[in-house]
Order: C-alpha cells, then sequence, then structure tokens
C-alpha cells in the first residue's frame, strides 16, 4: 500500500468491529472501479495482522482463462500452509487440485465438496479471507461463497467481498440476492470522497497543498473517485487537465518508452499478474530486455513489485489493453496460447490456453481453439464447474470447423449434461435433442445410447418419448453387456412414474445382465431401475430385498452413497408394510450415510423420512418444521419434481392442523391447476380441507381404471375414493375398491419416496364400500383399518379410521351401533384433541353435537335420537333408568331443548 489512507475511516471502523466480534461474517465492499475497494479491504488486512488474525486473499481475475473456484482455490492453498487440511484434502483437491487425488465424485456431490470447504475453513481458527474483485468470479465460487455464508455461523471467520456495482453476470446478482437475505452477510457501498479529503489525497500525491479551485476542478472531474484524483494528481504539470479521466492513464503510458509500452500491452493480454519469463517468449525477445521494461513500468508506478509483478490496477491494465489494435490483438492471444501449450506446465494452464486459443478467433486455428475448449470443459466437468464447462462446450461448438455428426454429437451432449448438473433443465433437454440428431446421423449406436443415458439421473415427463426412442435405437444394434444394461435400466426408470406395460420385464432384464457382467455402475443402475419398477404394492417385498442388495454393495465397497439408498428403500418398505417401528430404526443409519454423502439432496431424502414418521406419529409441529426444512434444501436446485412433493409434504402435514392456508397462497399453481399425475392427491387434500370447487377441479374419474405409476399407485387410488365419497361417485368407489382390495394390509403411502403416510388400505377400502352402501363390508374394514393404524403406532388415522367408522355405524344403524358410533366418535375427537387436529374435531362435532356433553351424555343423547326409552338405554348401557332419567334431563339443560324429540335435531 502506498499513499495516505484518506476518508473511509467510518467504513474501516464498522469493519474492525465486525473483526473483533469473532463471529461468522461476511461483509461485501460494492462500488464503481478505483473507489477504493482493494485499499480498505489491505486497511483490515493490516489490522486484522496486527491483531493476530490469520489473513488470506484471493482474486477474481478477468479473461484470462483461471480455472474454475479461483478465488478460493488462491485462499485455501495459503491457508494450507499454515494449516494442513488432513482427511479433507480429498475433497478439497476438487477445488484445489494439488492437495491430492479426491475420491471419485458423482455430479450431485458438489454440495459434498462445498461442505468439506466450510468444515475446514470454520474449524482453523480466527481467519479473515479478502474475496477481491468477485465481479469477475465464475458462477462455482459465487455459489462456495453463498455456501459459506449460510453455513458460517458462530464461527471466527470473516469474509470480505469486493465486487464493482457497475457490472456483473448474472450470476453475481443471484449471489448477491442471496446473500443479502442472510443474518451473517452486511453491505457497503463505497461513494467518492469529499472535496476535503480529495485535497488531503491530492498533498499527498503531490507533495504540496494545491490552490482551492484546483482541488474543486479534479473532485468535480473525478467525482471523489481516489483512482482517478491520483492519476490527475500525477500529471497535474501538463498543460491541460484530460477530459475523461482514464485518459490520464494513457497519458501516463503514452511518457513510457515504446519497449515498455509494448511489454504493457502483452502484459495486459496475458492477465493482471506479470510473469516476464512467458511475457518475454510471447514478444520474442531476451528476458534481460524484458526485465529492463518491467523495471521501468514499476518506477513509472504502472508496474507493482510486491509479492510478484502485477498491474498496480485493473484500470491501469484496461488502458493499455485499449491501446492494442485489434490485429496487434489477436495475434498476442495466438502467439501466448503456442508459448503457453508448450511449458512443462501445461496441463495445468489448459483453461488459460484455451482462453488465448478462443480470443485469438477467428485469426487463429480453430480446430485448437475448439480442442483446447473441450479439454477446458472436461476439467471444468470433473471439478463439478458445471456452469463454466457449459460455456466452453458451447464456444468450443461455435469455434469447431466442419466436425462429423458423432463429435458435434459428443460435445453437445456433454455440453447438455453440464446444464442439466445446473439444474438448467429445459436448456439441458434442448441441447440433448439437438445431439439426438447428430447421434441419429452418425448413425453410431454407441453416440446414441450416450445421449440417450445423458437423462440416467434427471426425472422429466418432456423427455420419456424421445429418450424412448434413442434407447430402443441404440438397443437394436447392442450386444450383450453393461451399456445395454444400463439403458434397459434408463428405460425402466423412464417409464417406471407413468406405469407402463412391460416394464417389470425391462428391469428384470437389465438386473439380469448386470448380476451377469457384475460392472459396479450398470448394477447399480439396474438395482435402482428394478427398485422404480416394484414401487407398486405387489412389489413391497421385493424391494425390502432389493434393499438389502444396494446396502450389502455399499457395506462391501465403504460406498456410502449405496449405502444411503439401501437403507432408504428398506425405510420406504417398512412403512408401506406398515413397519414403522423397523422403519424409524432406519433413520438413524441413514443420517450416518447422509453425514458421508454430503450433498443436499441426500439430506432432503433423511429429512423427508424424519418427516413421514413425525407425522405419522401425530408430532405435527415437528413434521412442519421439517417439510419446511426439506423445501429450503431443493427450492434452488433440486428440480421441479422434487419441489412439488416438498410442497404437498407442507401441505398435508398442515392441514392436519387446519393451518394450509399460507402455503396454498404461496405455491397456487400447484394447488389450483395440479398435473395430471397427482391430480387425485391434491383433490381429495381440497376436499378433506373443506374446498370442494377445487376438489371437483381436480376430481378425473376416469383415472381408476387407467395405468397408475407404481410409486403412486395407493396414494391415487386411496384419493379417488375418498373423492368419490365426497361427490357420491358408486362406479368409481366400486373400481377403486376392486384394485385396492389385495393390498387391504399395507398401508397407503407411496412405494418409492414416502414423504407422508395416510393409514392402512383398508381405511380406503372402508370408504369406498360405504360409498356401494355395502355397509357391513365397510365396518368389517375400517375396524381392520383401526387394528393396523393402532398396531403401526400411527395415532392420527385411529381417530380418522374411528369417526369414519362411527359414521358408517350410525348409517347401519343395527342393535348397538348407535352406542357404538357415540363411543367411536369421543374416543375420535378425544385423540384429535390431545394432538392438535383442529379439522378432526370440528368433523367429529359436526357428527355428534358441540363439546358441551359427558361422553356418557354424548352416548346416551345419541340413544335417545335414536328413539330408544329410558328402560331400552338403561339395558343397553347395563345402568339403572334413575341414572338414565338424570343424564336426560342434563341433556335437555345443557343442549338448550324442552323434549326428547328435539334432542336429535339439536345433535
Amino acid at each position: 500500500m502506498t499513499g495516505q489512507f484518506v476518508g473511509r475511516r467510518g467504513e474501516l471502523d464498522e469493519l474492525t468491529g465486525r473483526l473483533r466480534a469473532g463471529t461468522g461474517h461476511v461483509a461485501l465492499v460494492a462500488g464503481e472501479p478505483g473507489i477504493g475497494k482493494t485499499r480498505l479491504a489491505n486497511e483490515l488486512a493490516a489490522h486484522a495482522e496486527a491483531n493476530g488474525v490469520f489473513t488470506c486473499w484471493g482474486r477474481a481475475v478477468q479473461e484470462d482463462g483461471s480455472p474454475p473456484y479461483w478465488a478460493f482455490r488462491q485462499v485455501l492453498r495459503q491457508l494450507a500452509r499454515l494449516h494442513p487440511p488432513g482427511e479433507l484434502a480429498g475433497e478439497l483437491s476438487l477445488v484445489v487440485p494439488e492437495f491430492g487425488d479426491g475420491p471419485a465424485m458423482t455430479p450431485a456431490e458438489r454440495f459434498r465438496v462445498f461442505e468439506a470447504v466450510t468444515e475446514y475453513v470454520t474449524g482453523i481458527g480466527k481467519v479473515l479471507i479478502v474475496l477481491d474483485d468477485l465481479q469477475w468470479a465464475d458462477p462455482p465460487t459465487l455459489q462456495l461463497l453463498v455456501h459459506l455464508a449460510r453455513a458460517i455461523g458462530s464461527a471466527p471467520v470473516m469474509i470480505l467481498v469486493t465486487y464493482r456495482d457497475t457490472e456483473g453476470p448474472p450470476a453475481l446478482s443471484t449471489a448477491l440476492a442471496t446473500l443479502t437475505r442472510e443474518n451473517t452477510v452486511s453491505r457497503i457501498r463505497l461513494t467518492g470522497l469529499s472535496e476535503v479529503d480529495v485535497a488531503l489525497q491530492l498533498a499527498d500525491v503531490t507533495g504540496t497543498d494545491l490552490d482551492a479551485s484546483v482541488t474543486a476542478a479534479i473532485s468535480r472531474r473525478t467525482g471523489g473517485n481516489p483512482f482517478f484524483v491520483a492519476e490527475l494528481g500525477r500529471i497535474l504539470d501538463q498543460d491541460r487537465l484530460p477530459d475523461a479521466v482514464l485518459d490520464a492513464v494513457r497519458v501516463r503510458l503514452d511518457g513510457l518508452s515504446p519497449d515498455c509500452r509494448d511489454m504493457l500491452t502483452a502484459a495486459a493480454v496475458l492477465g493482471r499478474e506479470v510473469d516476464p519469463a512467458i511475457v518475454a517468449e510471447v514478444l520474442d525477445q531476451p528476458l534481460n530486455d524484458t526485465l529492463t521494461t518491467v523495471d521501468e513500468a514499476v518506477q513509472a508506478g504502472v508496474l507493482s513489485d510486491v509479492d510478484g509483478w502485477r498491474f498496480t490496477h485493473d484500470l491501469v491494465r484496461e488502458a493499455a489493453r485499449l491501446l492494442i489494435p485489434t490485429a496487434r490483438r489477436l495475434a498476442l492471444h495466438e502467439r501466448a496460447a503456442t508459448v503457453l501449450e508448450q511449458r512443462p506446465d501445461a496441463t495445468q494452464r489448459v483453461a488459460e490456453i484455451a482462453h488465448h486459443w478462443l480470443e485469438a478467433l477467428p485469426a487463429s486455428d480453430p480446430t485448437k481453439a475448439a480442442e483446447w475448449a473441450r479439454r477446458a470443459a472436461d476439467i471444468a466437468m470433473a471439478q463439478l464447474a458445471w456452469e463454466n464447462a457449459a460455456s466452453l462446450y458451447a464456444r468450443a461448438l461455435c469455434a469447431a470447423p466442419d466436425i462429423g455428426p458423432a463429435d458435434r454429437a459428443k460435445l453437445l451432449t456433454s455440453q447438455g449434461l453440464a446444464q442439466l448438473r445446473q439444474m438448467d433443465i429445459v436448456g439441458g433437454e434442448e441441447t440433448l435433442r439437438q445431439a439426438a440428431v447428430s447421434a441419429r446421423e452418425s448413425r453410431d449406436v454407441t453416440t446414441i445410447a450416450e445421449v440417450a443415458l445423458a437423462m440416467e439421473t434427471v426425472s422429466s415427463s418432456d423427455w420419456v418419448t424421445l429418450g424412448k426412442s434413442l434407447c430402443d435405437e441404440a438397443l437394436s444394434g447392442l450386444d450383450d453387456g453393461p451399456l445395454r444394461a444400463r439403458l434397459l435400466a434408463q428405460r425402466a426408470a423412464e417409464l417406471a412414474f407413468y406405469g407402463a406395460p412391460g416394464l417389470a420385464e425391462l428391469s428384470a432384464e437389465a438386473l439380469e445382465i448386470a448380476d451377469r457382467t457384475q460392472d459396479p455402475r450398470a448394477l447399480r443402475a439396474a438395482l435402482r431401475a428394478r427398485q422404480l419398477a416394484m414401487a407398486g404394492p405387489e412389489g413391497v417385498h421385493e424391494r425390502l430385498a432389493l434393499g438389502d442388495r444396494m446396502l450389502a454393495i455399499g457395506l462391501t465397497d465403504h460406498d456410502a452413497d449405496a449405502m444411503m439408498w439401501g437403507r432408504l428403500w428398506r425405510f420406504d418398505a417398512f412403512c408401506q408394510l406398515g413397519r414403522l417401528a423397523d422403519a424409524e430404526r432406519e433413520l438413524l443409519p441413514i443420517k450416518e450415510a447422509v453425514a458421508q454423502v454430503r450433498t443436499k439432496i441426500a439430506r432432503w431424502h433423511y429429512v423427508r423420512g424424519e418427516v413421514a414418521v413425525a407425522h405419522a406419529r401425530g408430532r405435527f409441529a415437528e413434521a412442519r418444521e421439517l417439510a419446511l426444512t426439506a423445501i429450503d434444501l431443493v427450492k434452488e436446485t433440486g428440480g421441479p419434481v422434487v419441489l412439488a412433493v416438498s410442497v404437498s409434504t407442507v401441505a398435508t402435514v398442515a392441514s392436519m392442523t387446519g393451518d394450509e392456508g399460507d402455503i396454498v397462497e404461496r405455491y397456487p399453481d400447484y394447488f389450483c391447476s395440479p398435473p395430471e399425475i397427482v391430480s387425485a392427491m391434491v383433490g381429495a387434500w381440497h376436499a378433506q380441507c373443506g374446498r370442494l370447487d377445487l376438489a371437483r377441479r381436480c376430481y378425473q374419474p376416469a383415472q381408476v381404471n387407467g395405468p397408475i405409476g407404481g410409486m403412486r399407485w395407493l396414494s391415487v387410488l386411496g384419493s379417488l375414493a375418498l373423492l368419490a365419497a365426497e361427490f357420491d361417485d358408486k362406479q368409481t368407489a366400486a373400481a377403486a375398491y376392486r384394485r385396492l382390495l389385495p393390498y387391504e394390509d399395507l398401508i397407503l403411502c407411496g412405494g418409492a419416496g414416502v414423504v407422508t403416510m395416510h393409514g392402512a388400505v383398508a381405511g380406503a377400502l372402508g370408504i369406498a364400500a360405504a360409498v356401494c352402501d355395502r355397509l357391513d363390508d365397510a365396518v368389517r374394514h375400517l375396524r381392520h383399518a383401526i387394528e393396523i393404524n393402532e398396531r403401526a403406532g400411527m395415532t392420527p388415522y385411529v381417530a380418522t379410521a374411528r369417526l369414519d367408522l362411527a359414521r358408517v355405524l350410525a348409517r347401519r344403524d343395527r342393535h348397538g351401533d348407535a352406542a357404538e358410533s357415540v363411543a367411536l366418535t369421543m374416543s375420535a375427537r378425544a385423540i384429535a384433541e390431545q394432538l392438535g387436529m383442529r379439522r378432526l374435531v370440528a368433523s367429529a362435532e359436526s357428527f355428534s353435537g358441540p363439546k358441551l356433553l359427558s361422553p356418557r351424555e354424548g352416548e346416551i343423547a345419541r340413544l335417545v335420537a335414536q328413539g330408544l326409552t329410558n328402560k331400552q338405554i338403561a339395558a343397553a348401557l347395563h345402568i339403572s333408568v334413575r341414572t338414565v332419567e338424570t343424564h336426560v334431563q342434563n341433556i335437555l339443560g345443557k343442549l338448550g331443548v324442552s323434549n326428547r324429540g328435539e334432542i336429535q335435531s339439536r345433535l
């Protein structure tokens, strides 16, 4: 740092106060170029180091082909000098490759890497991290910053971020919008210095106090920008001040020798950091000559020689670049690319080399530009920097000359994959459609297979038709082997949601080939496909066995991901079997596996399991908080399907206590115009909440006889049975009854990805039978439902089934039915009151009357309403006639009626 620190004392005091607080904080410092952001950061760093706080810097750079996570790579390198990362080195190597060869990571595991960075940074004690010029940072860097800000908590870590608010890509705007919502983040915007401070700075630069009129003119022309104030101060001996403040920099450059200016223009093309050896090679001149001109630039204040050579400010570099004619600039980029690709460290500078080849177009070799861009994109993909990779693949495609259809298909497939990984599902699908055209043109079945498998981990209803045709084309020309198994598994997974015919056969063939070839990737894909194919109620026992298989693979291979999925499949099967205690026992090992996997979607799966259990047990407040957590985990990167599941989970839990209104207001499209595949469930939910107009809009009776995806099979049919009861649709109720009857002993829930359970299937059968006036069957099924729900420990659905049975008994009206109906209603209401199920309480009251009567009075009132005499009631309840008379008098008084005949209407 040089010169007096002027005009930023208030901002510096605020930042030092944050630093002294010793808790996690991110300070965002914004302003125009030259306003003093970096100088303020330097002053804070000096204060930190003077007080024993370790300080490290990471700088984003413009247009120099920096690799992914460049700013954080610099930070982690500096931290590692004093704090070796130890066992975290493997995961951190994704950001800092020289830390070692980390474990192979799937595209879903960027969250895991971010967690490892967070664990490392927050575990090393007091530290100040400065991230400078973040307007040039790549999207992965910005997302890592957001992750740190959210997780920094009370750790003694302060992150100071500087950026220009006069420019910035959409990724920066998105990151800033997210950051400002965090309570660990503060913002400072630097504006121009006052005229008094401008005078102080000019005096420091020139060594003398200037006339007030000169100070005022410079203050007005520069807007108080400290960089421009200093530049104008250095050329005050010129005849006049330049009109454009950036011209002041050019005036200073014009005062240098021609050789020095040549050196600076070459250095400006290469980047902010200046490597004299590379500059000399680019200029094809002796190193000593280059060093001489570097010394001249340092003396002129254009370059700094503190900790290596670099431009003193990005505005100086920008001014130097503006001096270069276009032809000369392109030639320098081409020469820089040629020099760098011949260096021993070329493999570590692939992104930089690609940048220069691309920037040299159209004057350079397009084949080289395309090849290096592809190599850089491949590296970015391996580092899970999908945004960078997608951009580089696109540039490779634009740069490439007339490449063959197979090569074009491969580039498009890679670009599409990169887009999918960053959850640009629409863009990724469109790119893959283009890839499919080129792949088909190539007539190469392997290339076609690669396009088809690009959607291997993504669910999209828009892709199914094209995906099926691509798989079929590839399968028709493929021999038996792992690739064929993966394609068959992909076909099965795509069709599983819709319950397509032939699904079981496809998944079985995939698993047979995978078992025979023992290819690990094919085997995992085939097991997943088979689990989805068997997601209907008929496959519940096989899914339990598939979970055991996947768990065994995980334990043998020390694969946390496989262990997690095995446990989850077991959890889902146990839930559907009504073995809720066994399902609950799976949650702790799932949590342990998720901690190793470290991805958001893994955490989501653990949380949805916790939600399912809490909801089924009647712990509604806990379930609601967990469900909201699930939404937070996936609302930005989980994709529409997972988000919709999370939203519906919150709504289901909230409706149990009558608190669902706010979730409907936040997601009106989902609840008012749901997709057809979930319309029955949404309609049943509306009906239970009393919104019958919306329920009728969602009701599609024809679904009861159509194909239904296995994972939704029980949920859809159970919902249709409830809607049929609401709208007295005997035909639909009968059809639902026939299809549900074989699975009476199971629980109404999804067969894969269980998020909520809705009691025994027997309960839905009882409701359907009652609609069809088969009251004896309804009573039998509902008694069985109560038994199953009690055995499973699903108390809310014990109450629901008891009230349903009370209604049916009241309709049947045989000897003893009235008394039992009253008792069941009272019991259901008591449970509902205890659990806070306000809607069920209201439903019970609408059936039995308001809670003015004691349970015994309510029982007697119901019998009086049935027309029984006091003597008959006494015999039925085994009490004296006098006791009945006393209760009847109390009932008349409490209900405010004058005779027995009015009791029925009052109830």
